[in-house]
């Protein structure tokens, strides 16, 4: 008799997946398909463990963090390493990584085959202090290190008594309008999961206020076969951007011109693959009719094998 795939799950992990049996996940499942303005779920009270941990979370001044200085996430802290990040949110991120987690993501998504990234590029901890933001974007999709397409989001948030006024909610946006269509609340143990392509624009914009920080975990999982439409490239696409003067007006304006060009020549690229085509054009354009009309988005068609 075949096991129930919750089997998976041992007693001592941190994540509670363990309480979703396989109707739960089935229903989850619908529930991801159906999500709008993309396939998405927010799931509460995903720790086995409360707030308590925090005090081994890295502070601000901790020599571990990498930052990022750009506009697009000023002062966005983040750690990659798992030889450094103290425990228990190193195993945290291992159980991200892991089989039974993999087996809950590919249950409540419908996505097969998903593969863990053990260099959690753009991953691991994140934190972002007062006035930080993450503007709102599409995430890169083709990872050249492993040759991987990138398919999933899970970000677990770890701020308790989180409140709307701190700022800092994820918000999620129609791609064709930029409307904000939902926003999350990234309170203590909640994990959202999300299919990341180049029409899931997500992000913060309100900035996360004085007194705060935002502290989050975060993994990006990939599959081995390219998605049937066009899901991205090599590069984010951040769709807001300060206003620029002078000089800088002048090279904002090439930078979008370039970032264009390099678009379309993605896009050929596509074309002239014999194994997409005009079936991969064609799959894109349905997908994007049916994504206007505002309903379930078709699954994608399975490629063909060679052989």
């Amino acid at each position: 008799m075949q096991a129930s795939l919750t089997e998976t799950v041992t007693p001592d992990e941190l994540l509670d997946v363990g309480r979703f049996d396989n109707a739960a996940r089935a229903s989850l499942r619908r529930e991801f398909e159906q999500a709008e303005p993309f396939p998405h779920l927010v799931l509460h009270d995903m720790l086995r463990v409360g707030p308590e941990i925090l005090s081994s979370f890295p502070d601000s001044d901790w020599r571990g963090w990498l930052r990022f200085d750009d506009e697009y996430q000023p002062g966005k802290l983040f750690a990659t390493d798992l030889a450094i990040v103290p425990e228990p949110f190193r195993r945290i991120l291992v159980e991200l990584n892991s089989r039974s987690f993999l087996t809950f993501l590919e249950e409540v998504t419908g996505i097969k085959a998903l593969i863990p990234d053990p260099y959690f590029e753009g991953g691991g901890l994140h934190s972002s202090g007062p006035g930080g933001v993450l503007r709102p974007h599409t995430d890169f999709h083709i990872y050249p290190r492993l040759r991987l397409y990138r398919y999933l989001n899970a970000l677990l948030y770890l701020n308790p008594d989180w409140k709307r006024e701190f700022g800092g909610l994820l918000e999620f946006y129609d791609d064709t309008s930029d409307r904000k269509v939902k926003e999350v609340v990234p309170s203590f143990g909640t994990l959202v999961v999300f299919r990341t392509d180049d029409r899931s624009v997500h992000g913060f914009s309100e900035p996360v206020q004085e007194g705060h920080r935002r502290n989050s975990v975060a993994t990006y999982y990939y599959t081995s076969e390219e998605a049937a439409d066009f899901s991205g490239d090599y590069t984010t696409y951040w769709r807001t951007h300060s206003p620029s003067k002078g000089l800088g007006r002048i090279r904002f304006a090439a930078y979008r011109g370039l970032l264009g060009v390099s678009r379309v020549f993605s896009l050929a690229a596509h074309l002239v693959n014999p194994h997409f085509g005009l079936r991969w054009l064609r799959t894109g354009l349905g997908a994007r009719r049916t994504a206007a009309k505002g309903t379930e988005r078709p699954e994608p068609e399975p490629p063909r094998r060679r052989g």
